[in-house]
């Protein structure tokens, strides 16, 4: 199913979905048909400055499609929360499977964005829209990163993405249940959110604070293109010679524009989800260390543990033992 929408002429995502399936948003909840997936879309307002879009579903068909630029500039700064609670991997039209990395996202409106959707994917996405104004209240202006100075002033188009951490994955499983009683659940919805755009700031702010290069939306396919081919096998150290090959970029672009939008350089990236696949694995699937470490592309286990302990903070086997005395 493909679709295009645009926010600033009144027709957004769950309208547009909405459109698409021949289904009407009821007490601002949007059900899926069966011949599109099983699941819903809903609608929580916070008040004229703030309001959130829960996606939890399964598709039966691939979904893709485009948010189309605006023509001015939007007050509106959408955060999207991307396969925050048990992320799992989908398939893509060709029966590919596709890894659905937990991620937020942030992109200034005046550029056109790709969005796809996998089929037989659980997405469980949080978006979160806040108007610059409130943002300007909570943020501390005279000490601005170069990241966030873009994002409340709008001078330029921008997009950033971080990978979601262990703590946002919580703040969003506390969003979807509304474990809070009725006559506050808006109240917690809205202080949960807050904490989410808090937490993805302070990841942000850790970038170094150099000068954003102008970027377009050709560059970021190109850039998200070089992205799933990293990812699409962790096991494997990124090329990256060959990299900018195929992104018909130069190595020191392809390196400033990665890093722009990811906040990393190419192999530092692909280290951190490889190991945070590792630790997956070590968790959810019961591998041992050395299984986890082989399978994951280390042919020495004393480096695993070397880098494996630098970005989880301890060493795989005292992580797979706690994890294992928790299902115990």
């Amino acid at each position: 199913m493909l679709f295009e929408f645009n926010s600033s002429e009144g027709l957004g995502l769950m309208e547009m979905i909405a459109q698409l399936s021949g289904r009407t948003i009821e007490n601002d909840v949007l059900q899926l048909p069966d011949t599109i997936g099983k699941g819903y879309i809903r609608r929580i307002k916070l008040g004229p400055l703030m309001s959130i879009l829960i996606h939890q579903y399964e598709l039966a068909v691939e979904v893709s499609g485009k948010r189309l630029a605006t023509k001015s500039r939007s007050d509106v700064i959408t955060f999207s929360f991307r396969n925050v609670v048990n992320p799992q991997r989908g398939a893509d039209n060709r029966g590919q499977s596709v890894q659905l990395f937990p991620s937020v996202q942030v992109s200034s409106a005046d550029m056109d964005l790709d969005l796809s959707f996998p089929i037989h994917a659980k997405i469980n996405t949080i978006i979160v829209s806040v108007h610059v104004s409130l943002l300007k209240e909570l943020i501390n202006r005279d000490d601005e990163s170069v990241a966030l100075k873009n994002i409340i002033s709008g001078t330029q188009p921008y997009l950033y993405e971080e990978i979601v951490s262990a703590e946002m994955q919580e703040i969003a499983n506390k969003i979807i249940s509304a474990s809070a009683p009725a006559e506050l659940q808006n109240f917690y919805c809205r202080v949960q959110a807050e904490e989410l755009i808090y937490l993805f700031f302070a990841e942000l702010i850790k970038r170094d604070n150099t000068s954003n290069y102008p970027i377009n939306a050709a560059d970021i396919r190109r850039i998200y293109s070089i992205r799933d081919n990293v990812i699409s096998d962790l096991s494997k150290p990124p090329n990256l010679p060959e990299l900018a090959y195929i992104s018909g970029m130069s190595e020191s672009k392809l390196n400033r524009l990665f890093k722009q939008i990811f906040g990393n350089t190419i192999y530092n990236y692909h280290q951190r989800l490889r190991i945070n696949e590792a630790a997956y694995l070590l968790k959810n699937k019961g591998l041992s260390v050395s299984e986890a470490g082989y399978q994951m592309g280390f042919a020495n286990l004393s480096h695993f543990t070397r880098i494996f302990e630098r970005y989880i903070g301890m060493k795989p086997k005292r992580y797979s033992s706690i994890n294992l005395l928790i299902m115990l």
